[in-house]
């Protein structure tokens, strides 16, 4: 309990996580293959990214129970307490919720970004953690070591599932200046800080005297706080029993609400609008990323064993999909320049 929290505590007092042993491959991969991309567009414009964060399950090809090293079968003892040899022994068991079963090896955690031209998914940070580590954590030291691996990328926005759905999170892209889409996690509803007097639905968008949601009508960001409109004077609805009662002015009532009341409910990026529809649609390029690395590559049915190998491959793999990408876009830039040649030439 709690340790999302302190994970996040440490974040923002700016301490690292320097322990893990794929350090060298994740500067090898930011300097090969995520940078060249950067310099070639493929990541878009690096001072305002939208990066989405998920995990996937990894099976390792180690055996749990390891190999006898011992006698002890023969002389008829099969349960004995005798050493063992494991030839993946970082490897852990982890629940998979999506399969709902449990697997043994690791857990991948990947930031992703999706370039809407090519349609593209790019990963610009891998890591590999133990299989029972829940996604919210290992988001919180994903995006810390990310911001230090990329210290001249400004992250815009945050995209992921509602396994990131907890206050801590909110707390640290807030005070990052990173705008969450995250959407509320069902088992979480009750869980709400607002005590505000204005009456809002379960999105966190308020809701007017006749029942109805109100219009955004942007963030404004010099003082912290979001705009909405009376939804009949905006033009949304035909027609408004409570038009006299509200207010009696043309441009309708206007109410604000601010992240600081509740930054799970009131995000910058309000949730159901279309912009917010549009950023979710981007959560999917994670999952595309992890689907690409264990079926495409078949990195599962290759039998790795140990974190220092599943690491190098998974960043072998990685550089591919921008290889890839970088393909894709000489051959989009091409056909572009024809098409010019072919309008002047008409």
């Amino acid at each position: 309990p709690g340790i999302i929290q302190k994970f996040v505590d440490l974040a923002l007092q700016g301490e690292n996580f320097e322990s893990r042993p794929e350090k060298l491959f994740q500067q090898i991969f930011a300097y090969v293959a995520v940078r060249p991309s950067a310099e070639a567009g493929i990541l878009g414009d690096t001072e305002k990214l939208s990066i989405s964060g998920d995990g996937t399950c990894i099976k390792t090809g180690g055996s749990p129970f390891g190999i006898r090293t011992c006698d002890c079968a023969k002389n008829g003892v099969f349960n004995c307490d005798c050493h063992r040899k494991f030839s993946d022994p970082d490897a852990r068991y982890g629940w998979d919720s999506y399969h709902e079963t449990w697997f043994y090896g690791y857990s991948g955690y990947f930031l992703v970004t999706y370039n809407e031209e090519l349609k593209s998914d790019i990963p610009i940070y891998l890591r590999l953690v133990e299989a029972p580590r829940y996604d919210g954590v290992t988001a919180i030291v994903a995006l810390s070591e990310a911001r230090a691996l990329y210290p001249d990328f400004v992250f815009n926005k945050f995209i992921g599932d509602c396994a990131h759905d907890n206050y801590p999170t909110y707390h640290l892209l807030n005070k990052w200046n990173i705008k969450p889409v995250i959407p509320l996690n069902k088992k979480n509803k009750g869980n709400i800080q607002y005590q505000g007097t204005v009456k809002i639905n379960e999105n966190g968008i308020p809701v007017c005297m006749a029942g109805l949601p109100m219009v955004y009508n942007g963030f404004m960001k010099d003082r912290n706080r979001i705009k909405w409109r009376c939804p009949f004077a905006t033009g949304k609805v035909d027609s408004c029993t409570c038009k006299d009662k509200c207010s009696s002015s043309d441009y309708g009532r206007t109410v604000y609400t601010k992240p600081s009341s509740d930054p799970r409910l009131f995000t910058a990026i309000p949730r159901g609008s279309d912009e917010w529809k549009d950023e979710m649609r981007k959560r999917t390029s994670s999952e595309r990323v992890n689907k690409r690395l264990l079926n495409d590559y078949e990195l599962e049915l290759s039998k790795t064993r140990g974190k220092k190998r599943w690491s190098f491959w998974i960043m072998i793999h990685s550089i591919n999909i921008h290889l890839d990408a970088r393909l894709k876009k000489s051959k989009f830039d091409f056909i572009s320049m024809l098409d010019g040649l072919l309008d002047r030439a008409a």
